[in-house]
């Protein structure tokens, strides 16, 4: 059936949460913002949001808006007691024919047993039990519920067998699918719970029952019949269509297992204690209320070990009716700081959420999206393990609208970019069925702007005026009816600037130029860590000191007089990057040479210098020794805290600091018999793996999808297994190339090929 009424109204939202702290708490700036319709009603919304000293901090939002094609469900994996990644329980709903939209994770659970702590409801199946926490329903129309403490009562009526024995005896319970305690009383299991086996681990009893009639819901009744009995140290197989009964002999429930005798049938009557359960659908537990009735909740009651700054996962409902699904990426530093739960519990008053739950987080939170024109969902948030946590709930954002084939709806393929003003940005498209799948786009999408800016031939924008922030831009198709609109973020005031000489990666602070050599200049600007599209006439050019004229942006040609000095400023809005020009050469064979721009970055960087004061030695190899040397240099010459202890190293060789601090930070390990064979030279494999080393030494933050596939390389085989890593590494990110399809692990490395390579990280 077709969900499309979302409810709103207190009266299905009583939460038994006294109101007991008002304190606000400052959530800083939110400097970037971009929505996009998943389905009608149904949004994404990303938000970038500068909190000052902590930080930046990235959210990602869910809101169903009211009545629609969307409606929210909860889903485990195979089992409540196998926990699935966000990606595999995507795949799974959609392997039974869901159309997923978006996806968060939900309910704490045990590391330990992967079981969650809250009560599971799948499509009316009860599939465990709540320990008491609070949980978050929803019924077959799409009415939310929040129940602060909700439980489901199991009674055991033993109807006898034809012999008439045990007949009228009756047993109540309340675990249902969770880990069997050894003094927590008695526990029921279903095929739902682990596929196997109770996975008990302790002495105790079981009853296993085969179902006669009925399925597990929380309020309803099932017919079993006793099959077999045991006593043993361990766990019993549960078996599809089968429910076992089971309680360890330290929890003093011995008499009830005598109580059932094979061939017994047993009526199974499940009562819950809220009648909003008897309606819900769906359910998930929940961690702590931190807003009820609009306001924070007392957080001297909050699990306090979980208060502090991390990623989040959260769930609220506003006034009217709208659902809040919030996930905040965390210890992730500088790209994501995380948020307090007190500041979590103020963003969703914020937002106008009238209650609010959250959700587990830390490593756990992780939201997926099928984002407008694309057939797949992934993961748009970075959790803070790196990878995908295995969580044990999730709630899905799943659609029945039909996929029909023919575009209706049109979305921008760059929504969401950021654009400097002045700057111009061509608008790309794509488009989605009445299911929301990707279909052929149109031919003939025009796109206007909201007024402030304009739109040139239909497709391109020019970014204008001094209004910041998105840009709502409105599609259409006249031949097909299909509409949309996507949104473009403008600013002024970019918060870093970087200049590049054309060609070269590293950023450039200072040059050295010959008299009359034009120097061409790349620039590019970034928005709290999102690259900005402009170009060179969107930035202001200043050039200060008898060092030569600016051409045009981007272009400079030196002036005629040797040892001048000055600077070139470029500016856009606030901001300004200082370039430090000299006439004048640094070296005498890097003039023409390929490697120039990234020998003169090195040595203004004070990372290299050359092998006499006006030569570098570009082509010869370079040692192992003088490499660890210039990773110091580039660290900032931290003080080891004792020598090497290399036999080959003596301590007062002009290397020592660098190779002492070097085996200390695990960077150089040396080649054995307690030797580090320092003027030996280099190997490419040798210098992949000890920059490989030393990237977080260096703060360089590296992105999850980094490493690559060697075997594009003809000899990738001949890479040693401690360089593999560490190569596919820096191919990955682009430092390494190779030559003509080989990487040459075994090749010596020449003082320019390691320029390139060192200036190339110390700029990821």
């Amino acid at each position: 059936m077709k969900r499309k009424l979302l409810r709103a109204g207190t009266s299905l939202l009583i939460i038994l949460v006294l109101l007991a702290s008002t304190a606000v708490y400052a959530m800083g700036t939110a400097v970037y913002t971009n929505t996009r319709w998943l389905a009608d009603n149904l949004q994404y919304i990303n938000t970038i949001t500068w909190l000052g000293s902590p930080g930046r901090a990235e959210s990602f939002q869910l809101r169903m808006t009211g009545p629609g094609d969307a409606f929210p469900i909860v889903m485990t994996g195979d089992t409540v007691a196998n926990p699935s990644r966000i990606s595999e329980i995507v795949a799974h709903a959609e392997s039974l024919g869901f159309n997923v939209l978006a996806a968060i994770n939900s309910d704490f659970f045990s590391m330990q047993t992967g079981v969650p702590m809250g009560i599971v409801i799948e499509n009316g199946i009860y599939k465990s039990s709540s320990t008491g926490r609070p949980a978050v329903a929803f019924d077959n129309n799409g009415g939310v519920f929040f129940i602060p403490s909700p439980h489901v009562q199991i009674t055991l009526t033993n109807n006898g067998s034809h012999y008439g024995y045990n007949l009228g005896r009756t047993w109540s319970l309340y675990h249902f699918n969770k880990s069997r305690a050894d003094t927590g009383g008695m526990y029921m299991y279903s095929e739902a719970f682990s596929g196997g086996t109770t996975r008990a681990s302790s002495p105790g009893w079981s009853v296993r029952f085969r179902i006669l009639y009925g399925v597990p819901t929380v309020s309803g009744e099932m017919m079993l019949e006793v099959v077999d009995k045991i006593q043993s140290d361990g766990d019993m197989y549960i078996g599809q269509g089968y429910m076992v009964l089971t309680a360890a002999d330290e929890s003093g429930w011995g008499e009830v297992f005598y109580s059932f005798a094979i061939g017994d049938t047993v009526t199974m009557t499940t009562t819950p204690n809220d009648e909003r359960l008897a309606q819900a659908q769906f359910a998930t537990g929940a961690g702590d209320i931190i807003v009820a009735n609009g306001m924070r909740t007392d957080y001297n009651e909050w699990d306090q070990a979980i208060r502090a700054r991390a990623p989040r996962t959260a769930f609220g409902i506003r006034a009217d009716g709208s659902i809040i699904s919030l996930v905040v990426d965390g210890r992730n530093s500088p790209y994501s700081v995380g948020m307090t739960k007190d500041e979590l519990a103020d963003e969703f008053i914020r937002l106008g959420a009238v209650h609010a739950v959250n959700f587990d987080g830390g490593g756990s939170s992780a939201i997926s999206v099928r984002l407008p024109g694309e057939r797949y969902s992934r993961v748009i948030s970075r959790p803070s393990d790196g990878v995908e946590r295995r969580c044990s709930t999730y709630i899905l954002f799943v659609t029945n609208a039909r996929s029909d084939g023919f575009a209706q709806n049109l979305h921008l393929t760059n929504d969401g970019v950021i654009v400097l003003t002045g700057s111009d940005v061509e608008l790309t498209f794509t488009a989605t069925d009445g299911g929301y799948m990707p279909v052929a786009v149109p031919h003939d999408i025009t796109a206007t702007a909201d007024g402030f800016h304009s739109i040139v031939n239909g497709t391109q924008v020019t970014a204008g005026g001094s209004i910041v922030g998105p840009e709502i831009v409105t599609l259409y198709s006249p031949s097909t009816g299909a509409q949309g609109v996507g949104e473009i973020f403008v600013i002024t005031d970019p918060t870093s600037i970087i200049v590049t000489r054309k060609g070269y990666a590293p950023r450039l602070s200072s040059v050295t130029l010959q008299p009359g050599e034009l120097f061409e200049f790349d620039v590019r600007a970034t928005f709290y860590r999102r690259d900005v599209i402009s170009q060179m006439g969107a930035f202001t050019y200043t050039v200060d000191g008898d060092i030569g004229e600016l051409i045009e942006p981007g272009l400079f040609i030196a002036g005629e007089t040797l040892g001048q000095r000055g600077t070139i400023t470029v500016s856009a809005g606030n901001r300004h990057e200082v370039i430090t020009v000299e006439i004048g050469g640094i070296f005498e064979d890097m003039q023409d040479h390929w490697a120039r721009g990234y020998v003169e970055y090195l040595f203004n960087a004070g990372v290299v210098t050359g092998i006499t004061p006006t030569t570098y030695g570009p082509d010869r190899e370079i040692r192992r020794g003088d490499f660890v040397l210039m990773l110091h240099r580039a660290a900032g010459k931290p003080i080891p805290g004792r020598m090497s202890g290399f036999e080959d190293v003596p301590i007062d060789v002009y290397f020592a600091d660098a190779v002492a601090w070097a085996r200390e930070m695990g960077i150089a390990h040396g080649v054995g018999d307690n030797r580090f064979n320092p003027q030996a030279t280099l190997t490419r494999q040798e210098a992949f793996t000890f920059v490989y080393r030393a990237l977080g030494i260096l703060d360089i933050e590296v992105p999850d999808d980094a490493v690559a596939d060697l075997t594009e390389f003809t000899d990738a085989g001949s890479i040693a297994e401690f360089a593999r890593t560490p190569t596919a590494m820096l191919v990955g990110l682009g430092v390494v190339g190779g030559s003509n399809g080989r990487l040459m692990p075994e090749a010596s490395l020449t003082r320019a090929q390691m320029a390139r390579v060192l200036a190339s990280v110390l700029w990821i």
